[in-house]
């Protein structure tokens, strides 16, 4: 018989997510929660139930629990289901929408209870694994951003807002000669003076980029640069600004669709 286990992913600079990541045959009664929450099973078959409705909740399908929506989710069988739930302070989650659509004045509940999508069932993986690997925590962070901007985007009205404020040049300025440093939405917001919220709108509206995806871009293209003169990789990450070989890597990857290697042996002599 399998063992039960629970992983739960907190961390201090990311105050207003929970991951919670099982394996369980547990029945549940019916409760609320006070945050924005979405599940899904890796692995087995669940009756969700929410909104007076019952679900069968299995692979490529997203369970959506809006704030203090009575609900259960509960194994059909006796295997062991393997899943995630991502629980999000209502806060954070409005000041998300906004960046959407600035109008917004309170958060906007969800008006599905599921999604049957797989891109967003392997998406929404993609960040779970994320968050619990050992990657840093900007670009932990940075991946929470990119997904719900496009989550909750698919249930607002965009409301396209070219924003002009000086400050983005200053703070993109900046961000240029200070590439090497991790800096992060808390930095720029007491270097400016600004809400980090309202520091990301500017980047969007005028890049459709988050300022830590500006950020890696800068470091690519320096990367680039120092590949070409012949730094060793090593060198490349730490001239610029990467963590470690692997860091600059996978986002060298991300971005060039070449590993830092394969660019550097694409020159012809």
């Amino acid at each position: 018989m399998n063992k039960t286990f629970t992983k739960v992913f907190i961390h201090e600079k990311l105050p207003f997510l929970e991951l919670r990541y099982s394996n369980s045959n547990a029945h549940y009664k019916k409760h609320f929660h006070d945050t924005f929450s979405i599940g899904v099973n890796k692995k087995g078959t669940s009756i969700y139930q929410n909104r007076n409705k019952s679900y069968i909740l299995k692979k490529d399908m997203l369970s959506i629990i809006n704030p203090k929506e009575v609900h259960s989710c509960n194994s059909c069988s006796d295997i062991l289901n393997i899943y995630y739930m991502l629980y999000l302070d209502i806060s954070w989650c409005e000041n998300i929408q906004r960046l959407i659509n600035p109008d917004i004045k309170e958060f906007v509940n969800i008006p599905i209870s599921i999604i049957k999508d797989k891109k967003y069932y392997l998406d929404f993986l993609h960040l779970c694994e994320y968050l619990l690997s050992d990657n840093l925590i900007l670009d932990k962070e940075n991946e929470l951003l990119k997904f719900f901007l496009d989550f909750f985007s698919l249930n607002l009205e965009k409301k396209e807002e070219k924003i002009v404020d000086e400050k983005f040049y200053e703070i993109q300025e900046f961000i240029n000669e200070n590439f090497q440093e991790n800096i992060s939405l808390e930095d720029l917001s007491k270097e400016f003076n600004l809400n980090p919220f309202y520091i990301i709108r500017l980047f969007k509206s005028q890049m459709n980029l988050t300022p830590h995806s500006y950020l890696l871009n800068v470091r690519i293209n320096k990367a680039k640069e120092y590949l070409k003169k012949g730094y060793s990789i090593s060198e490349v990450a730490q001239e610029s600004g990467f963590f470690d070989q692997s860091h600059l890597h996978r986002n060298f990857l991300k971005i060039v669709a070449n590993t830092p290697n394969e660019y550097r042996l694409n020159f012809v002599q």
